[in-house]
């Protein structure tokens, strides 16, 4: 099982070095519309949408996802208001970070930052950190909630595109 999670980390890190040298080139120059959503976004190249979930995409190479949620009538400050450290606790996660930030529109929005461990199904039970990044933004009425996963492993290369990524989502003309 070492052996195994030795190759894994030998894989993670020449991807990255090689899909995820630079951020910019590896975001799309183009909007893509998240079905079942009035929200689009500038996702990361090399990911792809799930053909059971149209508001998740995913890169089966890294285990890294985005999802994006819309919550009709819910006003963004009250969906953010119960979101405290104790809470994210309860549900075995960690706060690293909360900060107010602005979306490549102007926006203001929401950052956190959480880490989690995920226990695999395979016969050893590995078991894996994860972090993920929770964005809030919106007005009175709707919220955009996008949660963007990532194995820890990958972070210094990873989380930077998926950061730039969730931050040039934005409602779409309703």
């Amino acid at each position: 099982m070492k052996l195994k999670l030795f190759f894994l980390s030998i894989y993670v890190a020449i991807f990255n070095f090689i899909a995820f040298s630079q951020a910019d080139s590896l975001i799309s120059p183009h909007y893509l519309k998240i079905k079942g959503t009035n929200i689009e976004l500038m996702p990361p190249k090399f990911f792809i949408s799930l053909p059971t979930q149209n508001n998740v995409l995913v890169h089966p190479s890294t285990s890294s996802t985005i999802q994006v949620n819309e919550i009709k009538g819910l006003g963004y400050p009250l969906s953010i208001s119960k979101l405290t450290n104790e809470h994210i606790e309860k549900q075995g996660a960690k706060l690293i970070l909360k900060k107010d930030t602005v979306m490549s529109n102007g926006n203001k929005s929401t950052l956190y930052l959480i880490r989690f461990k995920v226990t695999g199904k395979d016969a050893n039970h590995t078991t894996l950190e994860y972090e993920r990044y929770m964005l809030f933004t919106g007005d009175y009425n709707n919220t955009m909630w996008i949660n963007a996963n990532y194995p820890v492993i990958a972070k210094e290369t990873i989380a930077p595109v998926l950061l730039k990524s969730i931050l040039s989502a934005r409602f779409t003309k309703q």
